[in-house]
């Protein structure tokens, strides 16, 4: 159990700071290239959301994925072999949400 967990770790660790480096510059300050949502927005599955997403990371890193439901079915696939727990039926919810909010952007 304790790789597994250690994995776990290195990998959000590595989110976080792709994340990190997303929003500075070559000179290390800040810039704001898109500003996304803080937390999740109302809807069926918001609380399946805040309670399996943000066990280890920020909503924001959700918010900005803008995933098909492929991408969202591998991410959730991915994030239930790390141990988030989840029924099928939450699953299914979420993977729902997840695209209704934050799907493929449209190109203007």
């Amino acid at each position: 159990m304790w790789p597994r967990r250690l994995s776990l770790v290195v990998a959000v660790g590595a989110l976080g700071l792709a994340a990190a480096v997303a929003f500075t510059a070559g000179d290390g300050k800040a810039t704001r290239r898109g500003v996304y949502p803080s937390d999740f927005a109302e809807g069926d599955g918001r609380s399946i959301a805040e309670r399996a997403c943000l066990l280890c990371h920020s909503a924001s890193l959700v918010t900005q994925q803008a995933k098909d439901s492929t991408g969202w079915e591998k991410t959730l696939v991915q994030m239930e072999k790390w141990g988030v727990a989840m029924t099928a039926a939450e699953h299914d919810t979420l993977r729902g949400y997840l695209l209704a909010r934050f799907g493929p952007r449209v190109k203007k």
